[in-house]
């Protein structure tokens, strides 16, 4: 006897990605990259890390003004995460 497979779509609903500010990883590599630049390259840098996340969260399904949201969240850690290298160093 053959079986038959058989397909059933089902609605799972909207994907959620993984909330960017919790992209611990991410957020320590970025965070130790901008470290060792300056200037003009710091800032393509963390220019090209920012796109690129807003460009992942849209592909996901999220909105403009939900991707805005995520790298700012992305943004304000990794900030946190510099501060806590250099105040480590000064402890």
């Amino acid at each position: 006897a053959q079986m038959r497979r058989r397909f059933v779509q089902v609605d799972t609903g909207p994907v959620v990605p993984f909330p960017a500010e919790r992209r611990t990883a991410q957020i320590r590599h970025c965070a130790g990259e901008l470290d060792g630049l300056q200037g003009e390259d710091a800032r393509l840098y963390w220019r090209k890390v920012c796109r690129e996340l807003a460009d992942e969260m849209r592909k996901l399904g999220s909105s403009d003004d939900s991707a805005r949201a995520a790298v700012f969240a992305f943004q304000d850690e990794v900030q946190q995460e510099l501060f806590r290298m250099h105040h480590a160093e000064d402890v």
